[in-house]
């Protein structure tokens, strides 16, 4: 279980909110939660968790936004999130992998993160770096 498959579970519930507000209700948004806390390992660190709390309230509001007007129209989901939330509504996918990058390195890790990155921020992170070089190694 990853950090990349939490942030995964944070597009798919932001999916589920654009394309089917009417069934983000309690009940799942607290399989979500544990699903998504699942992923995340046996003990869920505090910082992500603060994320996932956010999420969920997040996705309430996203929910309650597309419920009101009706997602049929949009070209795809993620443009749903990003007209209803704008840029932060990427940030908590991007704060699961980068505490995770954080505290376990690891070159899918660190991709992720890059891609996360511009998704989020509109700009690149580390380009043209290499994961061994971000991490400090030489190339041998």
């Amino acid at each position: 279980m990853s950090a990349i498959e939490a942030a995964a579970a944070v597009d798919d519930l932001y999916r589920r909110a654009v394309e089917s507000p009417g069934d983000i209700d309690d009940s799942a948004l607290i399989e979500w939660l544990a699903e998504a806390s699942h992923a995340l390992g046996p003990v869920v660190p505090k910082e992500d968790a603060r994320v996932l709390r956010r999420v969920v309230r997040t996705s309430r509001k996203l929910a309650a936004y597309w419920t009101e007007r009706g997602s049929a129209a949009l070209p795809e989901w993620r443009n749903g999130v990003d007209e209803a939330l704008g840029a932060r509504g990427w940030e908590a996918q991007l704060e699961l992998v980068m505490n995770a990058l954080d505290r376990a390195p690891d070159a899918a890790l660190y991709a992720e993160a890059k891609a996360r990155f511009r998704t989020a921020r509109f700009q690149d992170w580390m380009e043209g770096v290499s994961y061994d070089e971000w991490l400090g190694d030489p190339p041998s």
